[in-house]
């Protein structure tokens, strides 16, 4: 994707080749003409300066007409030079016109890096974006209503976030949110299909960013997972869950609604271990030891790859188990709290 100033001047030198025509043309004519009517054909150089002068508006006056046929002529030409600083105008202030309007639907793309995009502002990504926003992640959003993208921006300022439309062709919006430098992909659109093609897409465009998929059909996700999709949910088969517990344990549901959602200010995260995080080969006890010293956070689980490359998620391990390089630690605390951790680990959260 283009630097938008790159695309602006694109756009300027496209629309003014027919006025750069037209006033090459009108300087020879006028040097032409000049010179006909005025030396009568033997002197183009001192004719050609004059339609310079002329058709510039300097008019230093060495250099005049001196015969009537030679005003008139004169007459005409600065009339349509006239014309042509008039066209020139426009087509300056269309572009203009044009370029703001492209900037501020999305169109000119943006130039974030290591973000995270939405594709579709449903209900589901309406509440995905929220979420984001509230943990500071810089947002890239695809809406398929031009008209959202007004109320969209306001969430958040354009260093933070960037929303566009769909207009076209499906890489072209994948470019347009530089999903191939994203680090996480959220394909969220009311249609399955749909999420089925753009997943697609977006795996093939940016093999490493984490790809998440949300399906309505619970069947289709054994297809996606084979497709190469990081996770899917089922925005159904949760909402059924959490509606289930409910109404059989209202508190246990109320804290998991908790912890799902940033804004309420407890939230878990996970962190990479490496050979220079504070913990990286401590055994439980030890790991919530440091942790709640360090930023008051509790330490829930971990992730572990298997053979296969897979990670597999464990909550609430056992005391015997020790962290070691390449685990995802699992910590739930306040916001204020994660950021605590997250100063002592010396690490981003996320994977």
């Amino acid at each position: 994707m283009a630097h938008p100033a790159v695309d602006y001047y694109r756009l300027l030198l496209r629309r003014l080749w027919k006025f750069l025509l037209a006033y090459a043309s009108l300087l020879v004519a006028a040097a032409a003409g000049f010179n006909y009517f005025e030396y009568d054909g033997h002197d183009p150089f001192t004719s050609f300066y004059w339609a310079v002068i002329t058709i510039s508006t300097v008019g230093y006056g060495d250099v005049v007409p001196t015969t009537a046929y030679t005003r008139a002529f004169t007459i005409v030409v600065i009339l349509v030079a006239v014309f042509l600083v008039a066209y020139l105008i426009s087509i300056i202030i269309s572009v203009v016109t044009e370029t703001s309007h492209n900037r501020s639907m999305g169109i000119l793309g943006t130039d974030f890096k290591g973000h995270t995009v939405v594709i579709g502002y449903g209900s589901t990504g309406r509440t995905a974006v929220r979420e984001l926003l509230a943990t500071r992640q810089q947002i890239a959003v695809v809406t398929n209503d031009a008209d959202e993208v007004p109320n969209i921006r306001s969430l958040a300022s354009e260093d933070r976030l960037f929303v566009t439309y769909y207009t076209s062709g499906e890489r072209e919006v994948l470019d347009r949110v530089s999903v191939s430098t994203a680090r996480a992909v959220i394909v969220c659109t009311t249609d399955d299909t749909s999420n089925l093609i753009t997943a697609l897409a977006v795996r093939t465009a940016a093999p490493n960013a984490r790809l998440v998929v949300s399906v309505n059909r619970s069947e289709l996700k054994r297809t996606l997972l084979l497709a190469g999709v990081t996770y899917v949910t089922s925005p159904a088969e949760m909402g059924g869950r959490l509606l289930a517990n409910a109404s059989l344990k209202p508190d246990v549901a109320n804290a998991f609604e908790n912890l799902t959602t940033a804004s309420y200010g407890v939230d878990i995260a996970e962190f990479p271990l490496s050979e220079n995080t504070p913990i990286s080969s401590e055994s439980l006890s030890e790991a919530e030891r440091l942790a709640r010293a360090a930023s008051d956070c509790l330490v829930v689980g971990y992730a572990r790859r298997d053979a296969s490359g897979e990670f597999h998620t464990v909550l609430n391990p056992p005391q015997s188990f020790a962290f070691r390089p390449g685990d995802e630690i699992l910590v739930m605390g306040s916001q204020e709290n994660l950021r605590k951790f997250q100063r002592w680990m010396g690490v981003s959260p996320g994977r």
